[in-house]
């Protein structure tokens, strides 16, 4: 069997799993699907809702969503499945002294004490468009996982809004609508056969 029939193979079984959310304040239930690329070398998750707003007087300091995402991900007996680049798409609206803040937790595998990586950033006001971060995930930092081991996408995501709040007008989204296509989040994969 070629590579590329194993790739179209691990994208089929991957397409096929359902995804669990939890803690989905940010993301409930029907808000956000995961899409796998036709060639297995992407999972796009995409929100429909996820976003923030200021202007609520009785709320002070930060506000914040949180969304939890579980995915199964099942691969063939004689392939592992790494992660080398993800891209963070949204929209964020701020005035001077108003930030927004991303913070991206994820991990493969069934445990996240081996696999885990932490990203975040912050934009800071004025601003008002769109915005596209990538990570890029150099070889060594991020184990791989499948060769007999449970492959599953966890992610942890929390968007928050800091500063003067109060006046309104301040929001912050993971969302593609607003960022054009593709995801809000991109996890660009790379499948390779066991030794």
């Amino acid at each position: 069997m070629s590579s590329g029939m194993h790739t179209v193979l691990a994208c089929a079984m991957l397409a096929s799993l359902p995804a669990l959310a939890q803690g989905a304040d940010g993301c409930p239930e029907g808000s956000y699907s995961i899409v796998v690329s036709p060639d297995g070398t992407a999972v796009s998750i995409l929100f429909d809702q996820f976003s923030l707003q200021g202007g609520d007087p009785s709320v002070r300091g930060m506000q914040r969503k949180v969304c939890r995402i579980s995915s199964p991900l099942t691969l063939p007996a004689n392939l592992s499945i790494g992660v080398y680049k993800v891209d963070y798409r949204g929209f964020a609206k701020l005035a001077a002294k108003q930030t927004a803040q991303l913070d991206v937790q994820y991990f493969l595998g069934p445990r996240d004490n081996e696999h885990g990586r932490v990203f975040k950033r912050k934009i800071k006001g004025p601003h008002e468009g769109d915005y596209l971060f990538t990570e890029n995930i150099g070889a060594g930092q991020m184990k791989r996982v499948g060769c007999g081991t449970a492959a599953v996408l966890n992610v942890g995501i929390t968007l928050g809004l800091n500063g003067d709040l109060r006046a309104g007008g301040a929001m912050a989204s993971l969302d593609t609508a607003d960022a054009g296509p593709g995801g809000a989040l991109i996890y660009h994969l790379d499948l390779k056969k066991c030794p």
